[in-house]
């Protein structure tokens, strides 16, 4: 079937959308998603998702579906559930019914509301496990789904929920309930792989998939994601010729806009730009999984972010979480292997180097980075010659092929001198075998809580001795979610009185290399970031929380020990 061309610069809408929706004519026959029913004209929503997901689970015994939380209720728009999908061979509803041979999978979509083609291919995805073409993959894998994390976002267009918060900024508060719901799953799922669908700007690479960069997470993750993993899906998309890469971020050297912070226009001025494979931090989604020991990626798409092209965005995220999944499925075996043994050496090293600062760094192995990318064309590219021309001669119709790209787009290399592949570690400590937190710091045992970690409380008053910092020199940060400018600390060895009520919070537990970042005074990854939980110590003060290396036997009790 042949596209009739409207207009010179749409004809790649056209051809991509036509392709996809005869690629998914035979699935959507039979049970259409909600956007393929209106011919991809309208963004999905949360009632047609309700609608399709039971559908699907009335159809297919493999699904199950749950809810899993609820946003807040603002005067724009009402509260809404939020959906957990769970796919197996087994037809499995908990945890403890799954095959754990299999490795599970999850996938989660929409934390930026208007980046809408991640929630419609993930529903796609859904139906072909459960009914279509991808059913044999839960042969050898369990696949969790969360379609849509911001109902609010999607309805109103928008990259942040009803709260009026970055959803992926926010991994570590856990203010917002899509996030909150997200941490809930993994951690009563505990998948070994997960994979978060977002979007980007209209760039030359449709498809881009990162894998995780803090380097808390087992180095042979990354060396497997990229070699393995990425590469078979570069492979994969390049035979739909589907231009790939690993994800990379631009940003201005020496600020970190990834924290979520508000920096002001004025502070970015006059600076280079460069080049890295994403962020460090923990409040990303992929991070914050990832730092459990877990095969963890985000998923970016290209996008002009407007619903004319939403027929050929799906067909790029599909293509790529398709993909994904099956490059996991070929290495199932290994997949588990890696991420169980990752996960045993994590509790087993009882003192492990845990880094709270790191730096983005050139490799000199490579220099360089050649890219492709879009660049405006000074007139309307028509179309690309199939046979040589000279000069002057005349060129007819029948001697264009279509050209693929926006009419007034032309593609050129680029070579990044700026380009910062590697990660280093600049502040790095042992952990210890677990922190105090005085009573009064409430707040921040919350937080804990929210992240599915053991806290404990004292039972009784007991003297012992503690590692404490002290502040030398302060200066706090300029904006909320960043750390202090300055913070110079020395730690000190003091015996203390330890009151009844206060907390304790062990490493030895699956959050063993979280706990640190989350609670020493100097990491760059810390609840120290967050002028709400008044964590900054004043100069010549000592930091609320203290480190523990004693007595493993103490006054202890469970503290809200409640399913959350």
């Amino acid at each position: 079937m042949k596209a009739t061309k409207i207009s010179k610069g749409t004809g790649w809408l056209l051809s991509a959308g036509v392709i996809l929706l005869a690629a998914l004519l035979q699935a959507a026959a039979v049970v259409p998603t909600p956007a393929e029913e209106s011919g991809y004209k309208e963004y999905s929503q949360h009632e047609a998702i309700a609608r399709f997901l039971g559908r699907v689970a009335d159809a297919a015994p493999e699904v199950k579906v749950q809810v899993v939380g609820r946003t807040k209720d603002v005067r724009e728009y009402p509260s809404q559930d939020l959906y957990l999908v769970i796919l197996s061979e087994e037809g499995a509803a908990l945890p403890e019914q799954l095959n754990a041979a299999k490795p599970t999978v999850l996938i989660t979509a929409a934390q930026h509301g208007n980046e809408q083609s991640a929630k419609e291919a993930a529903l796609a995805v859904i139906r072909d496990l459960a009914l279509g073409d991808l059913k044999p993959l839960l042969k050898k894998v369990n696949v969790l789904v969360m379609p849509q994390a911001n109902p609010y976002g999607n309805f109103f267009d928008r990259r942040t929920n009803e709260l009026d918060l970055d959803m992926n900024r926010d991994h570590v508060k856990l203010e917002t309930e899509g996030v909150a719901a997200i941490h809930r799953v993994f951690h009563e799922w505990l998948p070994e792989v997960t994979i978060d669908a977002h979007e980007k700007g209209d760039d030359y690479y449709r498809v881009s998939i990162g894998c995780v960069s803090n380097i808390n997470v087992d180095p042979r993750f990354q060396e497997f994601s990229r070699a393995t993993l990425l590469a078979e899906v570069d492979r994969a998309l390049a035979k739909k010729d589907i231009a790939f890469h690993e994800y990379l971020v631009t940003e201005e050297m020496g600020i970190n806009t990834s924290a979520g912070a508000a920096i002001r226009p004025e502070d970015l001025r006059n600076r280079e730009m460069m080049k890295r494979y994403s962020t460090t931090d923990i409040n990303d989604g992929r991070n914050s999984l990832g730092i459990y020991q877990t095969l963890s990626f985000i998923q970016e798409c290209s996008s002009r972010h407007d619903v004319q092209t939403l027929a050929a965005r799906t067909r790029w995220q599909y293509a790529g979480l398709r993909s994904f999944l099956e490059s996991v499925v070929r290495h199932a075996a290994e997949v588990k292997f890696l991420v169980q043994a990752a996960r045993k050496d994590m509790l087993d090293a009882s003192r492990q180097l845990v880094c709270m600062k790191m730096d983005y760094a050139r490799d000199p192995k490579q220099p360089e980075l050649n890219l492709k990318k879009f660049e405006n064309a000074d007139s309307t590219i028509l179309g690309v010659l199939k046979v040589d021309k000279k000069a002057g001669e005349s060129v007819s119709e029948e001697d264009l092929a279509e050209y693929p790209w926006p009419g007034k787009i032309k593609v050129v290399s680029e070579v990044v001198k700026n380009w910062f592949p590697r990660v280093e570690g600049r502040l790095c400590l042992y952990r210890p075998l677990g922190y105090i937190i005085p009573a009064a710091n409430q707040s921040v045992v919350e937080t804990l809580l929210r992240h599915g970690l053991a806290v404990q409380t004292f039972t009784q008053d007991i003297a012992l001795e503690e590692e404490i910092y002290l502040a030398s020199d302060v200066v706090p940060a300029k904006y909320d979610y960043l750390p202090p400018e300055v913070l110079k600390v020395e730690k000190k060895a003091m015996s203390a009185v330890v009151k009844k009520g206060d907390f304790y919070v062990s490493c030895g537990q699956p959050g063993a290399v979280l706990i640190p970042c989350l609670l020493e005074p100097r990491s760059d990854f810390g609840l120290i970031r967050y002028q709400s939980l008044k964590l900054v110590p004043e100069k010549g003060g000592y930091f609320a929380i203290a480190r523990y290396n004693g007595q493993a036997s103490l006054p202890l009790i469970p503290y809200r020990n409640f399913r959350r």
